[in-house]
């Protein structure tokens, strides 16, 4: 399936980012293939790629990006889809300027199958209290945790839900938990995020001549999508990248390390949603899931980081300065410190407000860089 779409470029779909004010992007989906298991790629290309019948000429051909997104390591379902949305932005951003973008959500887990959703319930039940935001709870509720059509049964009796007044919500939890339990379909189904990066690298290899890429790599991620493409990029392996762009990463989850009231009072949520979300249920999952973390403990002998080049970008305040969660989740110079103890270039960036709004800037960013991949081109 294939879409284009006319984008305001204020520059060119060329290295230059120079010329014309409109010009189409294509958006197109392809599969690839992990351990039997297919997994959706979202490709992004400039309107004068292969895809529309034009052949871009050697010299003007950039690299692929190749980039993780996801929403708190959710993928899937109501929330799921509102990402898949909102990530589609960064991948316009990038073919603006005339580098395909492969995307990949992963590890794309449903809510559903997290206890999140007993923690939001927990939360959300003593609205219930006000009469006129109980049927509004249970609906959104419901679609929220729903993963088949099937599911959304206790919606129908909602004359008789409505009869529990403000337990109302938590009956309905139960009545959708009990029937997912009854299909198989609770807490399972964690995925590989690294196999599937490794799946998004290997296709953009492969379909070099359908991107219109140049054979050059630039490996990158958003939000939890930064957490991990950071874990492949210190990780060593056969590729290398031209550079690495992390976007308002999360890159520690080693709440073990935490002291003091941290420790005592968020660290048990925590864990609960890192286990959850991630499968990090121990100290040593948690440490081997923390890029700053492995870093700094992975540099063996003739073995290198996937690129030298490394952009850590984040948001003046990544969560509005809300502390100390923005810390928690946003901290990022343990990773900056490890990747230059390594050899790398590390440039930190400031861009955007917070962490959504972030997106709304990405082309002050984004446009310099992609000149600069046209730039080290032309010197190679």
């Amino acid at each position: 399936k294939t879409d284009i779409r006319l984008v305001n470029l204020n520059g060119a779909l060329l290295p230059s980012c120079a010329s014309a004010a409109m010009a189409p992007v294509s958006r197109s989906f392809h599969d690839a293939d992990v351990d039997g298991r297919l997994v959706q790629l979202r490709v992004f290309v400039p309107g004068n790629a292969p895809e529309q019948g034009r052949k871009i000429p050697a010299a003007a051909a950039m690299p692929a990006v190749v980039m993780a997104c996801g929403l708190l390591w959710l993928g899937d379902g109501l929330l799921g889809r509102i990402g898949l949305m909102f990530n589609d932005g960064f991948g316009y951003a990038f073919a603006r300027c005339g580098t395909p973008c492969v995307q990949i959500h992963t590890p794309c887990r449903h809510l559903a199958r997290t206890r999140v959703m007993e923690v939001v319930v927990a939360l959300a039940w003593p609205l219930g209290f006000f009469p006129c935001m109980r049927l509004p709870l249970v609906v959104l509720h419901a679609l929220m945790l729903m993963m088949a059509v099937g599911e959304l049964w206790p919606l129908l009796v909602w004359p008789w839900l409505s009869t529990f007044g403000i337990f109302a919500l938590p009956i309905s939890h139960l009545l959708i938990r009990v029937t997912q339990w009854l299909s198989g379909a609770l807490y399972a189904d964690y995925r590989d995020h690294q196999e599937e990066i490794g799946a998004a690298v290997k296709w953009a290899k492969e379909n070099q001549s359908l991107l219109g890429s140049d054979g050059r790599l630039v490996l990158c991620g958003y939000s939890s999508g930064g957490h991990c493409a950071a874990l492949y990029g210190v990780t060593p392996g056969p590729t290398k990248f031209e550079a690495v762009v992390l976007i308002s990463g999360i890159y520690g989850i080693r709440t073990h390390a935490w002291t003091g009231m941290r420790k005592l009072l968020l660290a048990p949520l925590f864990d609960m949603l890192f286990g959850d979300l991630l499968g990090a249920w121990t100290d040593t999952d948690r440490d081997r899931l923390s890029p700053g973390f492995l870093c700094a403990r992975t540099a063996l002998p003739g073995k290198t980081l996937v690129a030298e080049n490394w952009y850590l970008l984040s948001a003046e305040k990544e969560l509005m300065g809300l502390q100390p969660f923005q810390d928690i989740l946003f901290h990022s110079q343990e990773l900056c410190d490890a990747l230059k103890g390594r050899g790398a270039k590390v440039q930190k960036v400031t861009c955007g407000s917070n962490h959504w709004l972030l997106a709304l800037k990405i082309d002050e960013f984004v446009r310099p860089f992609c000149e600069s991949l046209g730039k080290a081109k032309s010197v190679q």
